[in-house]
C-alpha cells in the first residue's frame, strides 16, 4: 500500500509543469506557441530569460530528485 501512495504521489508531482505555468503567470502566454514549442527549460530561457530558465531547470531537477 505505501509503494502504491510513494507511486502515486511521484506521479503528480512529476505532472507538475513548471515551465507552463511560467509562460502563463509571467508573460501570459502558452510556452508550447513560442520558441521552440516544448515545454522545457530551455524553451523558457529562450523566451522569458536566463533566470527564469535555469529556476526551471532547478525546479524540474528537484522533482525529478524527490521522486
Amino acid at each position: 500500500m505505501l509503494l502504491i501512495v510513494a507511486l502515486v504521489i511521484a506521479f503528480v508531482q512529476g505532472s507538475i509543469p513548471f515551465s507552463y505555468l511560467f509562460g502563463k503567470k509571467l508573460q501570459g502566454i502558452d510556452l508550447r506557441e513560442h520558441g521552440s514549442g516544448n515545454l522545457g527549460a530551455t524553451n523558457v530561457f529562450r523566451t522569458l530569460g536566463k533566470g527564469w530558465g535555469i529556476l526551471c531547470l532547478l525546479l524540474d531537477m528537484g522533482k525529478g530528485a524527490a521522486a
